[in-house]
């Protein structure tokens, strides 16, 4: 008997925890991740306190926060600053005001249901390289589509958007047409878990359909609804594909949001200390944006 219980105390021992389990399954990506995220980022801070100079031979100057103390100083960066914040809450506002329309839309019974799911899923299938083409030609004075129908009412204006007014409204909503399609299948998704006696109970209250939204539909959907508003402010952010595409950052510096400024001061201007300080800026708001998001949104989500 006392042989046998060894036996199986061994066999427990031998046994995982979930934590090690989990640690063994996770290691092989978190060491992957520390080689392709924590090099870059290394060299970047080291490049940040130096000054890189190519003319004469490639040589790296210690000027410790001098670079950061430029870009603080800047001009240009702080209007970067203003247009990343004002493309990013557009953007984000419309990303997730479209994908939930998309949701509730797609959750009504229809006939054609899985080939409307498939056309609407279709925008986030596009390149945004393709997405910045289509909407530069759309929004362009010459060639868009407001100036067509114009033309065909008999009309002779050429509205044009791609102008300092309007054009990171432009981009605005060529980012959200690419994202809101995902969000929408996300509500989608969630949509489909909300027990139909909800809704029964909400016919006999006799409340009304923004009642019945807000006090059945939406309580569900808030915890999704704050991930994808963290995953678009992340990625409106940093997009660069579609600005360079459709406006390269005009007309002159109209729609220049901070990673296009970074790709200009980096690969064009060879500055690579200024762009590298510049980017842990960069870092900080998109750090500083989620944090803030989190105190005011989810953490409230998350004691639900």
């Amino acid at each position: 008997m006392a042989t046998i219980a060894n036996k199986k105390s061994r066999q427990r021992r031998r046994e995982l925890t979930d934590g090690q389990f989990a640690l063994m399954i996770g290691l092989p990506v978190i060491l992957l991740l520390v080689v392709i995220v924590a090099y870059p980022l290394v060299y970047s801070a080291w490049m940040a306190f130096h000054r890189i100079m190519f003319f004469g031979g490639y040589r790296a100057k210690f000027v410790g926060f001098k670079n950061f103390a430029t870009v603080l100083s800047d001009p240009e960066f702080w209007w970067c600053t203003w247009v990343t914040i004002r493309f990013t809450l557009e953007s984000v506002i419309l990303t997730m005001l479209l994908g939930l329309g998309i949701g509730l839309l797609l959750n009504r019974p229809s006939r054609f249901g899985s080939l409307w799911r498939t056309l609407v899923f279709l925008p986030w299938c596009v390149s945004l390289y393709g997405a910045g083409l289509m909407f530069a030609y759309l929004a362009r004075g010459q060639t868009g589509l407001p100036t067509a129908i114009l033309a065909d009412l008999g009309m002779q204006n050429v509205p044009d958007f791609m102008t300092t007014r309007s054009i990171v409204e432009v981009l605005a909503i060529g980012s959200s047409w690419t994202m809101a399609p995902l969000v929408g299948f996300f509500v989608l998704a969630n949509l489909k878990t909300i027990p139909k006696r909800l809704y029964d109970l909400a016919a006999i209250d006799q409340l009304t359909p923004l009642e019945t939204f807000w006090n059945v539909t939406l309580p569900p959907l808030r915890f999704t609804l704050f991930v994808f508003t963290s995953i678009s402010i992340v990625l409106s952010m940093k997009l660069f594909d579609l600005i360079f595409v459709l406006s390269d950052g005009g007309p002159g510096d109209a729609s220049s949001t901070l990673t296009y400024q970074l790709y200009k001061v980096s690969f064009k201007n060879l500055n690579l200390g200024y762009g590298a300080a510049m980017s842990f800026f960069l870092l900080f708001f998109i750090i500083g944006s989620t944090m803030a998001l989190y105190l005011v949104w989810g953490r409230r989500e998350k004691a639900l």
